[in-house]
Formats: structure tokens, sequence, C-alpha cells
């Protein structure tokens, strides 16, 4: 197994890394972007054919199978989700605010400073690019229990798979305040559909503000793209690390979230829908007619 020393000091590695390398190993970013940019990215292009060819074919195969009974093992991976999503939080959050007092929304926006180089939130911002692998498994216990696999969660799913790893691998400052608010809505949205699939009666108005939750964050993520171009506008931001391709792209994929997201609401809570609206516990919409 062949080793790299990077010409800047920095300790060597194996090559190739392995994900054991990487989830165990020593916080090395050189070792880390090596990782991302040959062993993950292989992966990744990989996992979203998969993935899509199971959204496809999962549901049709299902058609002729019993259900399975997966609440218990479901609503585990649900608190599993939001544990390490609030772990994650809590850990990336006093990183969060020390570039915000350091600089402000634009300062936060525009310089990574040590964001992928220290070994807390370098780590643990590696762990939010994994997670949204993870994530893809909510489709799979969809496609298992028979319940339906709408476009807005796919869709999503998937995007925010690729985006990440995307946006890793580019060293993109802008991201942090959009992994800060993500992890803190995944804290309470996975915990709440780990109860529901535990069997445990949520009120009405409580699943509502989960939605909204969702909703707002999308909202709050674009208002932040807004302030930046903003400021990049006026003050011409020349030491801001901006990927203006990247931002256009993530300004483009949020505005699709908003608008999915805001119909999927009117859909579920509008009063001019007349069915009984329902919710399982993996967020996709159930309705039936009443009797």
């Amino acid at each position: 197994m062949a080793a790299a020393d990077m010409a800047n000091g920095t300790k060597s590695f194996r090559i190739p890394v392995t994900y054991s390398d990487m989830f165990f190993g020593e916080w090395n970013l050189e070792k880390a972007t090596h990782f991302m940019d040959t062993t993950h990215l292989n992966n990744t292009i990989l996992i979203l054919i998969v993935y899509y060819l199971m959204v496809y074919f999962g549901p049709r195969i299902m058609e002729i199978r019993k259900a399975f009974d997966l609440r218990r093992v479901l609503g585990a991976w649900n608190m599993l989700i939001a544990l390490y999503s609030g772990i994650s939080l809590y850990v990336l959050w006093p990183y969060w605010i020390k570039s915000y007092n350091k600089g402000g929304i634009i300062g936060t926006m525009c310089h990574t400073d040590d964001m992928y180089s220290n070994p807390v939130s370098g780590y643990w911002g590696w762990l939010f690019a994994m997670s949204k692998g993870c994530e893809l498994m909510d489709t799979v216990f969809l496609i298992l229990r028979k319940r339906p696999v709408r476009a807005l969660h796919w869709y999503h799913h998937s995007m925010s798979f690729f985006l990440v790893q995307v946006f890793w691998t580019e060293f993109i400052p802008w991201v942090r305040p959009g992994v800060i608010i993500n992890l803190a809505v995944h804290t309470v949205m996975y915990f709440h559909y780990g109860l529901r699939a535990w069997g445990v009666r949520i009120p009405k108005w409580i699943s509502k503000m989960v939605i909204l939750s969702e909703i707002a964050q999308f909202i709050v993520g674009l208002t932040f793209i807004l302030v930046f171009v903003d400021g990049y506008l006026k003050d011409g931001l020349k030491d801001c690390n901006l990927k203006v391709d990247k931002l256009g792209l993530a300004s483009v994929i949020g505005v699709s979230y908003l608008y999915l997201f805001l119909q999927y609401f009117k859909e579920a809570y509008g009063k001019k829908i007349p069915a009984t609206r329902k919710h399982d516990d993996s967020g996709n919409m159930k309705m039936r007619k009443e009797q």
C-alpha cells in the first residue's frame, strides 16, 4: 500500500484512503481531501445510481410482497439520526459562533479559517457529509414498508447527498450556517419521527411545526445567500472564497426545495383538500377519503 507525504510537511497517510482510515484515524485534511476526491467520489456516483434504481424498481418489487413491520427498527434509526444531529450541533456550534463573532454573517460565509483543517470542526464537518449518505436509508424504510416514495422525498434526499459531497471538496465556507440550521432541524425532526414510529401519539400542531421548521430552514438559508450576494455586489469581497457557480447551484436547489415543501405543506394541511391527512413516521403524507 502506497503512502503520500505532502510537500507542506503534514503527516503521511496510506493510499488508498479507506472509510476506516477516515472514521477512526487521526484527522488529516490532505488525507480527507484525497479520500473525497478519489475513493468517495467514485462511491458517491455509484450510490446515486443504485439509489435511483431502487426508487424506481423498489416499489414495483414490493407490490407483490407483504409490507415489513419495521416500526421498532425505524424508531431506533430515527432516534440514532436525531442523536447524531444533536451531538454534531453541540460540537460545531461554538466554531460557528467564533467565526460569526470574528466576521459577522459575511465573515462566516467568506472565510474558511480553520473550518476544515481543525481536527474537531474538520472531522465533524466531514461526518455531516457522510450522514447525508446514511439518510438515504429513509427511502429504504419507505419502500420496505410499502409507503409512497414522493418525488419530494427522493429528490430532497439525493440532491442533499450530492451537494454536500461536492461542496465539501471545494472547501466552501458559506455552507457553515446551513449546516448548523440543518442539524438543529434534523435533531427535532428525526426525534419526532422516531416517537411516531414507536406509536407515540403526536398532536397535529407539532407535526405541522416540524414541516414548517423544514420550510423555515430553506427561507433562512436563502436569506443568508441574499445577504452574502448583497455584500459581494456592494463591497466586492475580493478576498472571499465565493465559488459563484456553486453558490448559484445552491440557490437553485434551495428555491426548488422551498417550492416543493410549500406544495407539500399545502397538500397536507390546506383547508380546500376534502380528505383526511395523515403522515407516517418517515415524513411522507398519506391520504384517505372520508367514509
